[in-house]
């Protein structure tokens, strides 16, 4: 477990995700990434929440509006949306993954929970690793961990945030490195330490070993990786978890 510079949910006073073309794509101050708009015989459809949910985002009484399902009705005005011609809802997908099901990948998760329902700032986030069939490595109080992707627990790596991975073309290096860093030195639970020596430590080495050009430069420490590679995927994130307990707490937000 590490203490990384996390993704801070509480700072959020506005987002930008308006759209500002003829494709629904919104302005590139919104770091949110739109996958598609979302049809209009969906309104009043509520997606299976099994799975991690994307949030509806469209505009009305000149303001932008998030929910988690295609209201029916303007919950600000109460005016029926589908016969509204500039009703045009899109869905902001999101920026998680499932471990199990991301090959030959560096995830984190918090510690504890999940990031949607239970991250605070300054809580614990921990880091592993995939190999080319999605079975989870990691080294946490136990010592080294190797979980095979069907008996991964779904609660707790189905909303990961997605670090780094390789292409395919590298799947047989990665698998290689990664055997080959275990076998190095004996990853035991003595060896673990809270502040020292965790799950941080063992990505780091298995990533220096690794030696993949995109992001070697760096690896050369923590500060440098956190820096470089972590801190700015866990801002998008943050402005997601943000509006998600908006949403969720109140059914809508309107910006």
């Amino acid at each position: 477990m590490e203490n990384f510079p996390a993704p801070r949910v509480n700072y959020l006073s506005s987002v930008n995700t308006s759209p500002d073309n003829e494709n629904g794509v919104p302005s590139s101050a919104s770091r949110f990434e739109i996958r598609k708009k979302v049809p209009k015989n969906s309104i009043g459809l509520r997606k299976d929440m099994e799975l991690v949910p994307d949030i509806i985002s469209f505009e009305h009484c000149s303001k932008q509006i998030f929910t988690l399902v295609v209201p029916r009705k303007c919950p600000l005005c109460n005016t029926a949306l589908e016969t509204c011609s500039s009703f045009l809802p899109f869905s902001i997908p999101a920026p998680f993954v499932n471990a199990a099901q991301t090959p030959c990948s560096v995830v984190l998760r918090p510690s504890v929970g999940t990031f949607l329902d239970d991250y605070k700032n300054e809580d614990n986030l921990h880091i592993a690793v995939t190999d080319s069939e999605g079975s989870i490595v990691e080294f946490d109080t136990p010592g080294l961990i190797r979980t095979k992707a069907c008996n991964a627990n779904r609660k707790v790596w189905s909303q990961c945030l997605h670090i780094v991975d390789v292409p395919e073309g590298w799947y047989d290096e990665w698998d290689r490195v990664l055997d080959a860093v275990i076998e190095k030195r004996d990853w035991s639970r003595e060896l673990y330490d809270d502040t020292l020596f965790n799950c941080f430590s063992f990505v780091i080495e298995f990533l220096q070993h690794l030696r993949y050009d995109e992001f070697a430069s760096y690896v050369c420490d923590r500060d440098t990786f956190s820096e470089k590679i972590i801190v700015p995927k866990t801002c998008i994130i943050a402005k997601y978890i943000t509006v998600y307990r908006r949403v969720k707490e109140n059914g809508f937000w309107a910006n």
